[in-house]
């Protein structure tokens, strides 16, 4: 594994994150946080746990439990996002 890479795709990944919500939302706000949030987590987690389950021989499960996860994760990162911005 080439570890500071991958700590780098996550840090750029947090940026832009952070990024989008901060310079184009009006209404910052934690409801505005979660939606943004989940709506960014239901967009990657389809390109990273079906996506790759359709290219890839991985199981079913494992497919769901990154899509799930990434759903967690950016809904969370979206709550903060709102926490901190509003």
């Amino acid at each position: 594994m080439k570890m500071g890479l991958m700590f780098f795709t996550v840090l750029v990944a947090a940026f832009v994150f952070a990024y989008i919500y901060a310079k184009f939302f009006g209404e910052k706000s934690v409801g505005t946080g979660l939606k943004y949030g989940l709506l960014f987590g239901i967009g990657t987690g389809i390109s990273f746990g079906y996506g790759t389950y359709a290219v890839m021989p991985i199981p079913y499960n494992l497919a769901l439990s990154w899509f799930l996860g990434s759903v967690v994760e950016a809904t969370v990162g979206g709550l903060l996002a709102g926490l901190i911005l509003k």
